[in-house]
């Protein structure tokens, strides 16, 4: 992943989400972080969502579950 390829964005979710990450049409990453969390949850946060990008999760057959292993 590189940097200018995504922006982070710190916004309210609900208590139990921690982040979340939504690519546009062009491929660009738009990483939402939950601004209740504390400093290193929220570094946690972005690093499990940066996975997601460098994984290519989203354009590959695996269930939300087997993703996040549940």
């Amino acid at each position: 992943m590189i940097d200018g390829e995504y922006t982070i964005r710190m916004v309210s979710l609900p208590g139990d989400i921690h982040g979340a990450v939504r690519l546009s049409e062009d491929g660009f990453a738009n990483i939402y972080i939950n601004d209740a969390l504390a400093p290193e949850a929220r570094r946690k946060a972005f690093e499990h969502e940066a996975r997601h990008i460098a994984h290519n999760d989203f354009y590959n057959q695996k269930s939300i579950q087997e993703i996040e292993g549940f």
